[in-house]
């Protein structure tokens, strides 16, 4: 096989390895960013509608309206 005809094939598979590896990070970062954001959604809206009332302040048994 001609040398100049070689390097081509290999530089073409170089590409195509490159050009793979590259689509599974970004394939890897959409499927971790998939999770965070199914689990953020999760934590959002587990607690709608349900969110404990808030508490008085509880009243010193020393102050001035104690009595």
């Amino acid at each position: 096989m001609h040398p100049v005809i070689a390097q081509a094939i290999v530089a073409e598979r170089t590409r195509d390895i490159r050009a793979h590896a590259a689509d599974a990070g970004r394939a890897r970062q959409l499927r971790r960013a998939g999770h965070a954001r199914r689990a953020w959604l999760f934590v959002g809206t587990s607690r709608a509608g349900r969110a404990p009332a808030s508490r008085p302040a509880q009243r010193s048994l020393r102050g001035p309206r104690a009595a």
